[in-house]
């Protein structure tokens, strides 16, 4: 089984990688077409998804492991 923190990093991850192009699209174009972003952004915007996804997924797995030694 998937560890908890991995989990929640790749769901992060992808979750909002399709909500950066779709945002990415309607800044660009009034989301009249979707085209992925030339390469140097798309690699901002994997970089920032990586770093706020990482952070994400230890908050959480602090808050279910904080709250489950609570109920002990």
């Amino acid at each position: 089984m998937i560890n908890f923190k991995y989990a929640v990093f790749i769901s992060t991850f992808v979750v909002f990688l399709l909500e950066g192009l779709f945002h990415y699209n309607v800044g660009k174009n009034g989301l009249t077409s979707f085209k992925f972003p030339e390469l140097y952004d798309f690699i901002k915007i994997l970089l920032i998804l990586t770093f706020f996804s990482g952070i994400n997924a230890y908050v959480s797995k602090f808050i279910f492991d904080y709250d489950k030694n609570k109920n002990t």
